[in-house]
């Protein structure tokens, strides 16, 4: 939410560039470091970590064509490893807890993060896959992309932002159908195991 709040303050504030790839260096050192894993899963989030923290802060610092997708190709890739660990932890859960709700919330809001970096690197590659307003200017594409995003994954879709490609129409449809199916199944999955809890516990009482 923290990144979302100072994304439109980045290029009247360039100094927050910083604090975002700061928030992103604790989420990352956090994870290695909060988990209870093996030798071995210490060691693959460490690799997922490194590579990301290194291309983010080079970008940060040189932001040239290189480190710009170097950056947002790591960044996807290591929110989708963080999505792979909360949801791997939410199907073997017996209780709805407060680390339950808040990393259901989470898997959304990080999903929402992953496809606005895959529209920015689609952007880069093909600037004409989309459309967008003629007032906005290139170089407040992160945000664009990000206000995008979350306005198709929770299918308000405004439309003063448009895609064009097939590429970019394609990526669209299926955050909009991820959006919808997530929050339908992940409700669901949440009442079930209240539900059995509670019947459970009845039983034992």
């Amino acid at each position: 939410m923290s990144v979302l709040f100072l994304l439109p303050f980045v290029n009247a504030m360039p100094i927050l560039r910083f604090a975002l790839v700061g928030q992103y260096t604790f989420v990352m050192f956090y994870l290695v470091f909060s988990a209870r894993h093996t030798k071995k899963l210490y060691l693959l989030d460490i690799g997922f970590v490194i590579p990301t923290l290194i291309a983010t802060w080079l970008d940060s610092i040189y932001q040239n064509e290189i480190t710009f997708v170097a950056s947002y190709l790591t960044m996807m890739i290591f929110f989708l490893y963080l999505q792979y660990l909360i949801i791997t932890q939410m199907i073997h859960t017996h209780k709805v807890e407060t680390n339950t709700i808040f990393g259901a919330m989470n898997i959304y809001l990080v999903a929402g993060l992953i496809w606005a970096y895959a529209y920015i690197l689609l952007n880069h590659f093909d600037p004409l896959a989309f459309h967008m307003p003629s007032y906005e200017i290139v170089s407040k594409e992160v945000e664009l992309f990000t206000y995008y995003s979350f306005t198709t994954i929770t299918t308000l879709g405004y439309g003063d932002i448009v895609a064009i490609s097939a590429q970019a129409r394609m990526l669209s449809v299926l955050e909009a159908v991820f959006g919808q199916l997530y929050l339908a199944i992940v409700i669901a999955k949440l009442v079930s195991i209240e539900w059995s809890g509670s019947h459970n516990a009845k039983h034992k009482n």
